[in-house]
């Protein structure tokens, strides 16, 4: 019994140092992880522009004259940029 513990502990603890992931992979998994959340809070962001631009556009159907024409301007504007922060997400 013995000599089967003083085999199997050491097996076993090379096995498990084996199994773990070295600082660096580790380092790599948790830049990952941050990446990914940073690209999610990028798509949260174009969606707010784009429900402003949705605003703004309704806005600009409700309004006449002048304010009609900055409404629609505002709703272009809000739109192009909902879309560079989609294609940035994107890239993330």
């Amino acid at each position: 019994m013995k000599k089967f513990a003083s085999i199997a502990i050491p097996a076993a603890f090379a096995l498990s140092l084996a199994a773990c992931d070295g600082p660096a992979e580790e380092a790599g998994e948790m830049q990952d992880d941050i990446n990914e959340a940073a690209g999610e809070v990028v798509d949260e962001q174009a969606e707010l522009a784009e429900a402003q631009a949705d605003l703004a556009e309704e806005k600009a159907d409700a309004a006449t004259g002048v304010a009609e024409a900055e409404y629609e301007q505002r709703s272009d504007e809000l739109k192009q940029k909902a879309e560079a922060l989609e294609d940035k997400a994107d890239e993330m």
